[in-house]
């Protein structure tokens, strides 16, 4: 920010900070926004028959996603066009602070509860104390989120904001706790538990790579970074307003993580030529697999499939995991 004139230098400094972090902020948030719409977009296309309550779940949290980025929008631009360099605005919470928290602790709770029923289904729905925990974790930080917000909501001054100030730390507490839970959850049931013996295979560097990648995003582990930085950023003197750093951007993310997992499935096969279409209402059994058994694979030994045997294609890789889960399941799960 170039000098203020006419104001003494430490208030100055002040509005820098202060200013300078909600817009970097906001460019990041148009930034995560922009890879929402793209991968939103993917979803609809590829998944134009999936169940009604995936359609909704992404459907909302899209629609958070832009509202929080619209309304961060207006805040920059009151503060940093209309309203710049003028203490009498900038001392006074815009009204899109609690907005956006509110939007960003409604999508956070939804998509950590989507990840507690997924714990519960790769499971073999016998894991049901740790959803339980991160539901109500989850649901925890969700209710101190209202009561923040209705804090802010009462008090207009961006100095009053210290009235939240022990109670954010039990909302950041609970929803990192969460956060780590489902992390630790996703990478145990999509690696490690079930992590192959055949060793003996080369696997393409570049495969690997994608599949860190997605892995990374699809066990929540963006978000608990996200969730780690806010943290950390809230309890640092002296950062102005740079704390809504990942505050701006976390509901796109919890969206992004989201979305990363539902496209993991094998495509209903709409507009894709030579492909044969399924539907993914006949998994609902499955741990969000809908996938077909592979038909270069004998009846007889479906069963001993290795679940996530590696192989040089990465999609390949991620649909025998799934498909060797569903074998698991079955086995497990006669009736279901």
């Amino acid at each position: 920010m170039s000098n203020l004139t006419g104001l003494p230098p430490a208030e100055q400094a002040s509005i820098n900070i202060s200013l300078g972090g909600v817009v970097v902020s906001n460019y990041l948030s148009f930034l995560t926004m922009g890879v929402v719409c793209c991968y939103t977009w993917m979803y609809f296309r590829n998944f134009p028959n999936d169940r009604w309550g995936f359609k909704v779940l992404v459907g909302g949290c899209f629609l958070m996603c832009a509202a929080d980025t619209a309304g961060t929008g207006i805040w920059v631009y009151d503060w940093a066009v209309a309203g710049y360099a003028n203490p009498a605005v900038l001392g006074l919470v815009h009204w899109a602070f609690p907005v956006e928290a509110m939007l960003l602790g409604t999508c956070s709770t939804l998509v950590q509860c989507f990840y507690a029923w997924r714990i519960w289904l790769v499971s073999a729905r016998k894991n049901w104390v740790l959803p339980i925990v991160i539901v109500c974790l989850s649901l925890l930080g969700w209710c101190i989120v209202c009561w923040m917000v209705s804090i802010m909501v009462a008090h207009k001054l961006v100095s009053d904001l210290s009235l939240v100030s022990p109670t954010v730390y039990v909302w950041l507490g609970g929803s990192v706790g969460a956060d780590v839970l489902i992390t630790a959850s996703m990478i145990y049931y999509l690696d490690l538990r079930f992590r192959t013996k055949d060793t003996s295979k080369v696997i393409d560097r570049d495969s690997r790579f994608r599949a860190i990648i997605r892995r990374t995003v699809e066990c929540n582990v963006l978000s608990l970074l996200g969730q780690t930085v806010s943290v950390g950023l809230f309890n640092a003197p002296n950062v102005g307003f740079y704390f809504v750093l990942t505050d701006m951007t976390l509901a796109k993310v919890y969206t992004f993580s989201l979305l990363i997992s539902l496209l993991g499935r094998r495509s209903d096969g709409r507009g894709l030529s030579g492909g044969r279409n399924t539907t993914s209402k006949s998994g609902e059994q499955h741990a969000l697999s809908d996938r077909r058994v592979l038909e270069r694979t004998p009846r007889s030994t479906q069963m001993a499939i290795s679940v996530q045997r590696e192989t040089v294609e990465d999609r390949e890789e991620w649909d025998k995991t799934n498909e060797g889960f569903d074998q698991y399941q079955k086995v497990r799960l006669p009736n279901v």
